[in-house]
C-alpha cells in the first residue's frame, strides 16, 4: 500500500505514461509493437517498486472519454484497440495500491492531479516509463524538470513508433535537459537523492 504521509520512503515514484492505448492512430501499430517489446522492462520496474512500497503512478490519455472512469477508459482501449492493447492491459494492469490518473494532453502534469499527489506523497524524484518517448514521455519529462523534480528516464522502458524517434528523444532529454537516461534497473539500484 502507498504510504499516505511524506516520508523518506516516498521520495521516489515510478510514473507510467500512456502504457494503455487502442493504438488506432497514425504509427499506432509501430508504437504498439515497440511498447509490447518494452513491457517486460516496465513490468519489472513496477514489480520492484511495489515490493519496495514506492508509489506506482499511471497517467494515461483519456481518449476523449470524458464521462468514463479510468477502468472505463482502459476497457475502451481493449474493446477498440489492436491486439497489443489487450496484452499490455494483462501485463501492466494497475493494482489497488497504484494510483491511476487520466490526462487529456501530452504531459502527465497538464491539468491533472499529479502535482498535488506528488506533494502529498513527498516525492522529489521520478522515474518515467511508457510511451511515446518523443511525445508524451518527453513532454512529461520537461514538465517534471521545470518543476524541480529529479527525473530519470528508464531508457529500456520507454517506446516510440520508430527507433530513430526514440533515440532522438532520449538524446534531447539527456543532452539538452541534462536528465538522467539509464536502464530502469540502474534507477532501482541507486540510492534515493
Amino acid at each position: 500500500m502507498i504510504a499516505t504521509r511524506s516520508s523518506a520512503r516516498n521520495r521516489r515514484a515510478l510514473l507510467l505514461v500512456d502504457v494503455f492505448s487502442h493504438f488506432r492512430f497514425e504509427d499506432g501499430r509501430e508504437l504498439a509493437d515497440a511498447l509490447v517489446r518494452t513491457a517486460p522492462a516496465i513490468a519489472a520496474l513496477v514489480s520492484r517498486c511495489r515490493k519496495r512500497h514506492e508509489p506506482v503512478i499511471y497517467c494515461n490519455d483519456n481518449f476523449q472519454r470524458w464521462h468514463d472512469s479510468w477502468r472505463g477508459v482502459l476497457a475502451h482501449t481493449v474493446r477498440e484497440g489492436l491486439p497489443a492493447a489487450s496484452h499490455l492491459l494483462e501485463v501492466l494492469y494497475p493494482t489497488s495500491d497504484d494510483v491511476v490518473l487520466l490526462k487529456s494532453r501530452h504531459s502527465a502534469f497538464y491539468h491533472t492531479q499529479l502535482v498535488p499527489l506528488l506533494e502529498h506523497l513527498g516525492v522529489k524524484e521520478l522515474c518515467i516509463a511508457g510511451a511515446a518517448t518523443d511525445a508524451c514521455v518527453l513532454c512529461t519529462a520537461i514538465d517534471a524538470h521545470v518543476r524541480g523534480y529529479r527525473v530519470t528516464i528508464a531508457r529500456d522502458a520507454v517506446a516510440a513508433a520508430s527507433h530513430e524517434r526514440h533515440v532522438r528523444a532520449l538524446a534531447q532529454m539527456s543532452d539538452s535537459l541534462g536528465l538522467c537516461v539509464e536502464p530502469g534497473e540502474a534507477w532501482l539500484a541507486a540510492e534515493p537523492a
